[in-house]
Order: C-alpha cells, then sequence, then structure tokens
C-alpha cells in the first residue's frame, strides 16, 4: 500500500507542477484530464493530457520528472498554440538558462 500511496502523491505533485508551468509561463489556467506514471526503468516521468479550463479543443500533452519537478516534452494542439499566441507568447521560444 506504501507504493501506491507515493505514486499517488508523485502523480498529485506532478499535476500541480503543470498546471503552475501554464499559469507562469501563459497565464493559463488549464484541467488535466488523464496521468500516466511511466514505469521507473524507463523513465521518472507522469505524461499528462489535458485542456484549458473551458476550450477543450485547446489541448496538450506534457511531461513531468517527479524527482525534480520540471517539465518537458510540451505538445500543444494549433488552437492552444493559437491562444498563446493571443496572449503575446512565442510558445516556441525557449526559457532563458536552459
Amino acid at each position: 500500500m506504501k507504493e501506491a500511496d507515493s505514486s499517488t502523491s508523485q502523480i498529485e505533485q506532478a499535476k500541480a507542477t503543470a498546471i503552475q508551468y501554464f499559469k507562469d509561463q501563459y497565464g493559463l489556467d488549464v484541467e488535466i484530464t488523464e496521468e500516466k506514471k511511466l514505469p521507473t526503468y524507463v523513465s521518472s516521468e507522469i505524461a499528462m493530457e489535458g485542456h484549458v479550463a473551458g476550450h477543450k479543443e485547446q489541448s496538450f500533452n506534457i511531461s513531468v520528472n517527479y524527482k525534480d519537478n520540471t517539465t518537458k516534452n510540451f505538445v500543444m494542439s494549433p488552437e492552444l498554440e493559437q491562444a498563446i499566441r493571443d496572449q503575446g507568447h512565442d510558445p516556441f521560444a525557449k526559457e532563458e538558462g536552459k
């Protein structure tokens, strides 16, 4: 049972990290609709799918490393790309320091 509790905690933390990423980077409120913890022998990541709150067509996939809470593998629908551009952000700009 301890491993299941740990896994649930890692998933919840990864979801919070992904939600905060979208809020900080693009000013968007998002909903995570699906998450899957990858086997530990493959990666220390949780893959997630979701969309902008109230806009199911503005969908995305993102992974969060649950050991260091970093995001990667961000893939977005054309509708989300346009919504990000409409807010004055370049969704493909590199983050400083990366």
